[in-house]
């Protein structure tokens, strides 16, 4: 059996997308020919979640090797936090050891955090090891050019500084890229010619089974709301950014219609939006609380900003009366929610740009209605077909489950991802 090195900052017990990802993943490879390594940061570090329980759902086999990092404390003095950087040195040495001593057959960067994409530039140059570069999100992205000054993040002109020499170098000796859409290693190849002699491969996030029997064997408690309260609770479990803006005002704008023509039937809604800001100190920013409130329903509207574990995540989803999933302004944005949103078993409410493979997805599966748009039909455009899916859910039964096509999503849970993933690194390696 060949072997990975599968590096990521972020990992079990971390509920962070990107600690998701590797986990699904690596849990899948060995039936495909695959003994997969974990290279990853001691928990210690992490300024996110951390639940321990997301320990217990790691395959026993797996061997996890977790290194040292500089302590967030000295280095929030220099405005930097990005565990990336701060495991960099300690993960290269790791590696490095683990080359002289052991046959590694591939590395395997996932990003983000995107700085350790150097690493399989640099062990490749020093051990002659092929590496395989996997985008969850684009590392470079012309987006916040567009935004007025005031409005785009902290030091985005220098991370995109960091970006435009960083990416370039890390990628000139990949074998292979893999992304969670099209969309995304299409700008890659788009930035960079000279990678026209590598192909990309889709690999979305994917759904795990196993994850929701875990939870069904042990339950957690719910603590956003009181099911018996007597309300439809509509939710939204995952990051916001500001790319989603136009599609958050025209949901705000059907429901004020909603409640504007059946005031009895919509006024039993609560929309909750959970885990919208990725920031340890995240508690007192509520921006969707606030814009509820400028367009008249914020007495329907709850934000809890804070992330909530990934098991805990999970307990909402199947608890909720159905679950939205929100598009942004940027075409190939993939919301890997949807997967666990369908193994959820909820009616959907879902609004994506019509070139989002969401909306394949949803078709292929028949998990429920796409609200689509695009440049000439934009969000705003759609308030009138979005009332009209509200009015549709709060009609619903109690307990409706869609007439998903099992057989379909097959192809999208994380045992066929591991699969996809293990054919990337066969490509990688010829």
């Amino acid at each position: 059996m060949r072997r990975v090195v599968m590096i990521g900052a972020d990992f079990a017990p971390s509920s962070l997308p990107n600690a998701l990802r590797l986990r699904f993943l690596a849990h899948h490879l060995p039936e495909f020919g695959w003994e997969p390594v974990v290279l990853t940061t001691d928990p210690k570090h992490y300024e996110n979640l951390v639940d321990q329980e997301n320990e217990q759902l790691l395959p026993e086999s797996l061997e996890v090797i977790r290194t040292d990092a500089l302590p967030v404390k000295l280095t929030r003095k220099l405005g930097l936090g990005d565990i990336g950087i701060r495991s960099l040195w300690h993960h290269w040495r790791a590696l490095s050891g683990l080359c002289r001593e052991r046959k590694v057959d591939l590395l395997f960067i996932s990003v983000p955090p995107n700085v350790p994409m150097v690493l399989g530039r640099l062990a490749h140059g020093r051990f002659g090891i092929p590496y395989v570069i996997d985008y969850q999100d684009p590392w470079v992205t012309e987006f916040y050019w567009s935004l007025p000054k005031e409005k785009r993040p902290p030091k985005w002109a220098l991370a995109y500084a960091m970006a435009r020499v960083l990416e370039p170098f890390s990628l000139r000796r990949a074998g292979h890229i893999v992304g969670v859409s099209e969309g995304t290693t299409d700008g890659v190849f788009a930035r960079y010619p000279w990678l026209k002699h590598l192909s990309a491969t889709e690999i979305p996030l994917g759904g795990e089974p196993d994850d929701f029997e875990h939870l069904r064997r042990n339950p957690r408690a719910n603590q956003i709301f009181n099911r018996a309260d007597g309300h439809f609770h509509l939710s939204y479990v995952g990051a916001y950014t500001v790319s989603m803006n136009e599609t958050v005002r025209a949901l705000f704008e059907a429901l004020r219609v909603g409640l504007g023509s059946k005031p009895e039937l919509f006024s039993r809604l609560r929309m909750h939006f959970v885990g919208t800001n990725y920031a340890p100190d995240a508690g007192g920013i509520s921006p969707l609380k606030e814009m509820a409130g400028e367009m008249g329903v914020a007495e329907l509207v709850e934000e809890h900003p804070r992330r909530v574990p990934y098991l805990d995540a999970l307990q909402l989803l199947l608890e909720s009366d159905a679950l939205m999933i929100l598009g942004s302004g940027e075409a190939h944005y993939t919301a890997s929610k949807v997967f666990p949103y369908i193994l959820a078993r909820k009616p959907l409410l879902t609004i994506f740009h019509e070139a989002s493979n969401i909306v394949r997805i949803l078709r292929e599966t028949e998990s429920g209605p796409v609200i689509t748009y695009n440049a000439q039909s934009p969000p705003e455009t759609k308030a009138g077909e979005i009332a009209l899916q509200l009015e549709r859910l709060l009609l619903l039964p109690q307990g409706y489950q869609p007439p998903t096509r099992w057989e379909a999503f097959e192809q999208y849970t994380t045992r066929a991802m591991s699969a996809r993933l293990a054919q990337a690194f066969d490509k990688a390696l010829a």
